[in-house]
């Protein structure tokens, strides 16, 4: 969709700036009545077990995050260099110790984040700072979108090499081990229902569930190490939030499980701190297994 006019003036203003005016365009509209929501507090009502108007609150706040991460896009692909690094020092890196740590091992490493906040300049200040001179390869197992395409070009331009690796077979796969290998982070996410390949049975938010897990087995052939991670992003700038970095070293039943209960707890820690940021709720009913998936359709 073509931005409009102010949103191309709210996109090259400074971080703060531009977001505390998305805000209040927001912030009025809700006064308006005419903020709409995503369709998703039955589900977080549902889900996160909170009442009814806090649920409507948080699916109000979600068209706000969405409303907010499209302007970031749109900043990315607005601003110039300069103005792009003033705005990555509002990202905070919590746990840089340990990142630092990993980064300097002798094993490739492997960012497992979720569909979270305004990602990707959070990402390039994490390469940036923690894994300077290596390419960073985001996963990517469907379509193209083009402003992805667009935003991970521009940053590329401006001195962080991020870009995405379709992974659609075998051969994908084996490259993506290749790369990892050489020395590029991989950013694998977690977040997606099983019909993206490799389905595992679980849990979320104590509702049955199916997720995509294809994790275990590329930590495994990497021999990476696993840093578990979300982004959480505010008016004032962006937080990583790294989790307990983890090696898979056995394949097996037993691995996959062990991976995927990490996962698991992953997932529900980093939505329960920003539920209203985690972009995945429109498409709860294609995690959640056949009865409840049902009930979330009917509901």
């Amino acid at each position: 969709m073509t931005p409009t006019r102010t949103e191309l003036f709210a996109a090259r203003l400074p971080l703060r700036a531009r977001r505390r005016a998305v805000r209040a365009s927001w912030r009025l509209a809700v006064l308006r009545g005419r903020a709409g929501t995503l369709g998703i507090a039955e589900a977080l009502a549902r889900t996160l077990r909170v009442p009814a108007r806090e649920a409507r609150r948080l699916d109000r706040e979600a068209v706000f995050a969405d409303r907010m991460t499209s302007l970031e896009w749109l900043a990315i692909l607005s601003r110039s260099r300069e103005a792009l690094v003033a705005d990555a020092a509002h990202v905070t890196i919590l746990e840089r110790g340990m990142l630092e740590r990993v980064a300097a091992g002798a094993r490739p490493v492997i960012l497992a984040p979720l569909h979270m906040g305004s990602f990707a300049l959070p990402f390039a200040r994490l390469v940036h700072d923690v894994f300077p001179g290596r390419r960073m390869l985001i996963l990517r197992a469907r379509e193209d979108r083009e402003i992805e395409t667009r935003v991970m070009r521009r940053i590329s331009e401006i001195g962080t090499d991020m870009r995405f690796l379709n992974v659609r077979d075998k051969q994908d796969y084996i490259d993506a081990v290749r790369f990892a290998r050489a020395g590029a982070v991989i950013v694998s996410f977690v977040d997606l229902p099983a019909s993206y390949g490799g389905p595992v049975d679980t849990t979320l938010f104590g509702r049955p569930a199916r997720l995509a897990m294809g994790l275990d087995a590329l930590a495994r052939l990497t021999e990476a190490t696993v840093v578990p991670l979300a982004v959480r992003s505010h008016l004032d700038g962006d937080v990583v939030a790294p989790g307990r970095p983890f090696e898979v070293a056995e394949s097996g039943p037993e691995a996959k499980a062990r991976v995927t209960d990490l996962v698991r707890r992953h997932i529900e820690a980093s939505v329960l701190a920003a539920p209203e940021q985690w972009f995945m709720w429109q498409r709860l009913g294609e995690f959640l297994a056949a009865p409840e998936a049902a009930q979330e359709r009917a509901a």
